[in-house]
Order: C-alpha cells, then sequence, then structure tokens
C-alpha cells in the first residue's frame, strides 16, 4: 500500500480511537457536547496532530523530535480537557489513555498488519505473520 493510503489508514484509525475513548471520559456528562463541537475537536487534534508531526519531520529537519512530536502530544494532552471543560475526575480518566492511545494504535497495526512505521519504539514489534512463519528479526 502506498504511503500516503497507509498514513491516512493511521489517520482513520487514531480519529476513531480519539473519538471513542473522548466519549468514553464523558460518558457520565447529562449535557453532552454537540456533535460538530466533537468532530471539530477530533479533527484539531488528530489528522492536524498527524499531519503536523510528519509533515514537520519531513520538511523542516533542523526541528528537534521535541517540536514534532510534542506540539501534537501537547494538543491531544491540553486541548480535549479545556475544549470541554473536562471535570478533575474526567481529566484523570483521559490522560492516562490519551498517553497510551498512540502506542496502542502502533502496536495493533504492528501486530496485525506488520506496520511498523505508526511511531518510533526502541524494540521491534512483530506482526502474526512474522511470528508464524519464523522471520521475526
Amino acid at each position: 500500500m502506498p504511503d500516503l493510503w497507509r498514513f491516512i489508514v493511521f489517520i482513520l484509525a487514531a480519529f476513531l480511537l480519539f473519538a471513542t475513548v473522548v466519549q468514553w471520559v464523558i460518558r457520565g456528562r447529562i449535557g453532552k457536547p454537540e456533535w460538530w463541537s466533537m468532530l471539530t475537536l477530533a479533527t484539531i487534534v488528530v489528522p492536524a496532530g498527524m499531519i503536523f508531526a510528519r509533515y514537520s519531520h519531513i520538511f523542516f529537519h533542523d526541528l528537534s523530535w521535541i517540536i514534532y512530536y510534542g506540539v501534537p502530544a501537547g494538543i491531544t494532552f491540553c486541548l480535549p480537557p479545556l475544549w470541554l471543560r473536562m471535570s478533575r475526575r474526567e481529566i484523570a480518566r483521559y490522560i492516562p489513555l490519551a498517553i497510551l492511545m498512540a502506542p496502542a494504535i502502533h502496536i495493533v497495526f504492528s501486530l496485525l498488519i506488520g506496520w511498523h512505521d505508526y511511531m518510533p519504539f526502541p524494540f521491534y514489534i512483530p506482526s502474526l505473520a512474522e511470528m508464524v512463519r519464523g522471520t521475526v528479526r
């Protein structure tokens, strides 16, 4: 699959996961946010954040990884609690899940499809197909 299409698939998966996590975190609210508000928030956090990380890394080689990973991470951690005016209890649920979202997507795509390029890990995660064939590097 061409790299751009894989990137789009990663964005869609991250978008769905983010939306699911946020909906789960605010599930106890009586007044839920409007659908357009949630869609706008998810669009800013996920596609905009991922596009920033990818293309700032590609086009601005002198930028530190702290910037091209840090800005999207900062937006992921800070914007939803502010945008949705989360309570302390909601923030306490959201932050750990926000930390786990990107690694979870990487692990799932690595194991099930063999795509290892979502985010860097200091270790290799073989796909299930590699494990079955015994071709784990």
